[in-house]
């Protein structure tokens, strides 16, 4: 996009110049001690999302995407912990921001963390759509969303998001740069050069100054991994939540029905159709329980593919606003991943289960009675 450079400061200015760039001064200071945190628990508590849904009483389709979207989100986690504790905290050593190793991390960085924060989105629109066929197709649950279907979807969701990503590794690039004694500069947070460093070589990590590509970029990013999964998420979610009433209405008749009815094969039918109250009880936990992973997944996706939008349709923007709020976005990323454990055990009995016997088996804690499970249906 070509707009001449004063039209450009202009819009700049009027848009986040300077509440953007104090704002970004003043939650630095604090960003890389939250993100640590998050990134420390989140972790933890993914890793036990893997050790429980891959256990074998917790097996169905439903559990290992599940599992799968659990290890992306750890992955992501892990890759955040070196580069906000070096890069925004006393903590890590600060001798080593302008090394050629850093701005190594740092491509390494920015490719890792997009491609497999893009594996999480597919996979949770996996788990969507998976949840909507089971509920609305139970007849050809078992055969559209089988094991081998499931292990297929999962696969695909790994080898396709690298190739979709792949762009992104021409839009940057390593570049030699110098600071001379009399010159002060100002760069973002992947071209930074410490302050300390006496005139001679420095390395950062340098965006492409072709608009064009620059332009692509920003489309293929708002657009394909952020806007549309927002969307469809977004459909996915009320028809989940229409069926889900939709379902709870006709149980309800057939239940009034049944009081009523003296006829045994009349009560036979309901019971067929409904599944069972308990059947029916735990169908409902679940898609509760995904439908609240959805609206999660929204609340922290959606800001993030509008802000993305803006900066494609105006690729100017992306200097100054999009680097005054880049931190938060990062934070609101890692949210969405982090916290899915809380979830699962406030919404699934299962959940609670299989993790209160794998925490005995590790931790010395009192054993009762043992309980019967059942195998979250997909």
């Amino acid at each position: 996009m070509s707009s001449p450079e004063g039209e450009a400061s202009s819009v700049d200015v009027a848009y986040c110049v300077p509440g953007g760039q104090v704002f970004q001064s003043v939650y630095m200071q604090i960003h890389g001690y939250i993100a640590l945190l998050i990134c420390l628990l989140g972790s933890a508590a993914n890793s036990v999302n893997i050790a429980v849904l891959s256990r074998k009483e917790m097996a169905s389709s439903t559990n290992s995407i599940l599992t799968g979207l659990a290890v992306a989100d750890l992955l992501v986690m892990l890759d955040y912990i070196p580069f906000a504790l070096h890069l925004y905290t006393n903590i890590g050593s600060q001798q080593n921001n302008n090394s050629y190793g850093w701005a190594v991390f740092i491509y390494f960085h920015s490719i890792f963390s997009q491609t497999f924060h893009t594996i999480s989105i597919w996979l949770t629109i996996t788990l969507a759509v998976w949840r909507f066929i089971a509920i609305k197709f139970p007849q050809k649950n078992r055969t559209l969303c089988n094991k081998r279907n499931t292990s297929i979807a999962i696969g695909l969701a790994y080898a396709v998001c690298p190739i979709l990503c792949l762009p992104f590794f021409f839009v940057m690039n390593i570049q030699e740069v110098y600071r001379n004694k009399n010159v002060n500069e100002t760069l973002n947070d992947t071209q930074i050069v410490n302050a300390s460093t006496k005139k001679g070589p420095a390395y950062a990590v340098m965006m492409t100054k072709n608009e064009d590509l620059l332009t692509a970029i920003f489309w293929i990013y708002s657009v394909f991994i952020k806007l549309i999964p927002c969307v469809v998420l977004s459909i996915l979610s009320v028809l989940l939540i229409l069926k889900m009433k939709s379902s709870d209405r006709r149980r309800q008749k057939l239940l009034k029905k049944s009081v009523i009815t003296t006829n045994e094969g009349d009560k036979t039918r309901f019971n067929d159709d409904s599944g069972g109250k308990r059947g029916a009880g735990r169908t409902d936990r679940t898609t509760r329980m995904l439908v609240a992973l959805l609206g999660l997944f929204l609340a922290t996706e959606l800001p993030q593919a509008l802000f993305g939008l803006l900066t494609a349709i105006a690729p100017h923007l992306f200097q100054i606003c999009y680097y005054a709020f880049g931190e938060v976005m990062d934070l609101m990323a890692l949210v969405g991943s982090a916290v899915n454990f809380v979830l699962y055990c406030s919404m699934s009995k299962q959940f609670r289960s299989t993790f209160t016997r794998l925490a005995r088996k590790v931790l010395p804690l009192p054993r009762p009675t043992g309980e019967q499970l059942v195998p979250l249906k997909s």
